[in-house]
């Protein structure tokens, strides 16, 4: 029993291992805005009672006197302005009350670990419904994993990253269920898929592709009714409560601060980066009326520039009052909309060229801080937490980014390679573990493909969006490989 137990525990700290070396689990700018989320509603909720290190940093906003005179023409530095009541829309509350316990509990470390161990868990279902789970196959498939692909470093981060290739591969296993998953494994993928869904808005809508083309599949095959019900009918009630999560998030906010939350203009900084954007504002403005007419003389932007940079020559929504905020906000999808019927066939040819650079970039970019030696790096961290992060080797600029984002990127190759070439040899031999292989393989292209086209097309390339599930390809690469060679011939024993 206690050797079975250490086999587990090495295996969940090997898909965490990054984030050990590190000596802090892994920041993105917006960690910060989730954790704060949290900590500002036990504080607000709570009368003010319920502080915490990351509490000092915005409740001087929340004070009466705190509060902008002219909330309408004041300007914000930060994409969530209290002093305002101007909310970001787009950064689940209950991811952020995750992080925020883990943080209260474990200083994050909490966090990480269930990560780990829930990616060890879905890994090892996932052998067993290939017929594959014994022991030296699945020290080996984590092993190999934790060594060459993007997983152990995004279970160090402190995003809902993890969690879109979380919940792809609990409704893969869910689609393959035929019976085979005990009761409480259901409930428990049941589970992690709404916490994917409500996690983030993209994991609605990669979900949602990929249950579309689960149920044209079954069609095509003739599933039983019963079988094609099974996994269809609770994805769509979580798909329902994912978007339901939002609706009452915007519900609340507003109730508390008397205006909704603000989704971050997107479309619109894109499309005025992708060129025709920027020519419709030249050719309309300021006839047309949109915000976005005050950086029409403008000879080119960069997306994440004109949204999130403090330089006045680049940015842009920094800048802005809260008033020009929410008009930007409102009138994202017109903008959009009007950009395309005037220029469909550049912004269409823009959105794929984007799509596709997304679709690539597999690697995590995310280990070392380029900043954390400047005075100004980072304020938004509590002092304690922006020490450890300084000290960290991503803070000294320690990690060996470009050897780690090659060994990345050629695993991914490798993979499809393989996966190739089993699909032109010994996925023809047929078989209910091959069949299922194959709808893997399409599901997973399926979830790829909407990955890309929502982090490139609509926000902006970077290697991160696609990584965070582009080290599903490995493992199915090894699952084929193992079936390839008859190491999943007869019923394997889950060690």
């Amino acid at each position: 029993m206690l050797q079975r137990w250490l086999f587990h525990l090495g295996c969940v700290l090997a898909l965490a291992w990054p984030a050990f070396v590190n000596g802090q689990p892994f920041y993105f700018p917006d960690s910060t805005a989730y954790v704060r989320a949290a900590d500002s509603a036990a504080y607000i909720f709570s009368g003010e009672r319920i502080r915490t290190e990351w509490t000092e940093h915005y409740r001087r906003s929340l004070d009466p006197e705190g509060k902008a005179r002219d909330s309408d023409r004041h300007v914000g530095a930060r994409g969530n302005d209290l002093a305002t009541e101007s909310i970001m829309a787009g950064r689940s509350p209950y991811f952020g009350a995750l992080l925020w316990l883990s943080y209260l509990l474990s200083r994050f470390w909490l966090f990480v670990v269930a990560q780990a161990a829930i990616a060890y868990w879905l890994i090892r279902i996932t052998l067993r419904l290939f017929d594959l789970a014994r022991p030296a196959i699945v020290a080996g498939t984590v092993l190999l994993l934790s060594a060459v692909t993007a997983l152990p470093y995004f279970t160090g981060l402190l995003m809902p990253d993890l969690l879109a290739a979380i919940g792809i591969l609990a409704f893969l296993l869910l689609a393959i269920d035929r019976g085979r998953l005990a009761r409480g494994e259901r409930i428990g993928l049941l589970a992690l898929l709404l916490l994917s869904v409500i996690a983030h808005l993209t994991h609605i809508l990669i979900v949602a592709a990929m249950a579309a083309v689960l149920a044209i599949w079954a069609l095509a095959r003739r599933w039983p009714r019963a079988r094609t019900a099974a996994p269809i009918v609770p994805t769509l009630l979580i798909l329902a409560a994912g978007v339901g999560s939002v609706l009452v998030t915007s519900a609340v906010v507003e109730q508390v601060f008397g205006r909704k939350p603000l989704l971050v203009p997107l479309l619109t900084a894109r499309f005025m980066a992708d060129g025709p954007g920027l020519d419709y504002l030249r050719r309309h403005c300021p006839e047309a009326g949109f915000a976005a007419c005050a950086w029409a003389d403008r000879d080119r932007v960069a997306a994440a520039d004109l949204l999130w940079s403090h330089d006045r020559a680049k940015g842009g929504y920094m800048f802005a009052d809260a008033a020009t905020r929410r008009a930007l906000s409102a009138e994202d999808k017109a903008f959009a909309l009007a950009v395309l019927v005037e220029h469909p066939l550049a912004q269409g040819a823009a959105i794929a060229r984007n799509g596709w650079w997304q679709a690539i970039a597999v690697e995590a970019d995310l280990l070392n801080y380029s900043c954390a030696a400047g005075p100004h790096c980072w304020p938004a961290l509590p002092p304690r937490e922006r020490a450890a992060l300084r000290a960290s080797l991503g803070g000294q600029g320690l990690w060996p980014q470009p050897a780690i984002a090659r060994l990345q990127q050629g695993a991914i190759v490798v993979a499809i390679l393989l996966l190739l070439a089993w699909l032109a040899v010994d996925a023809r031999r047929g078989g209910e573990r091959r069949d299922d292989l194959r709808l893997w393989l399409l599901l997973i292209v399926v979830a790829l493909a909407a990955n890309a086209l929502l982090g490139g097309g609509i926000s902006e390339p970077q290697a991160r969006y696609q990584a965070r599930i582009a080290w599903l390809l490995p493992l199915v690469a090894i699952i084929a490989g193992l079936l390839w060679r008859g190491g999943g011939e007869g019923q394997a024993t889950d060690g």
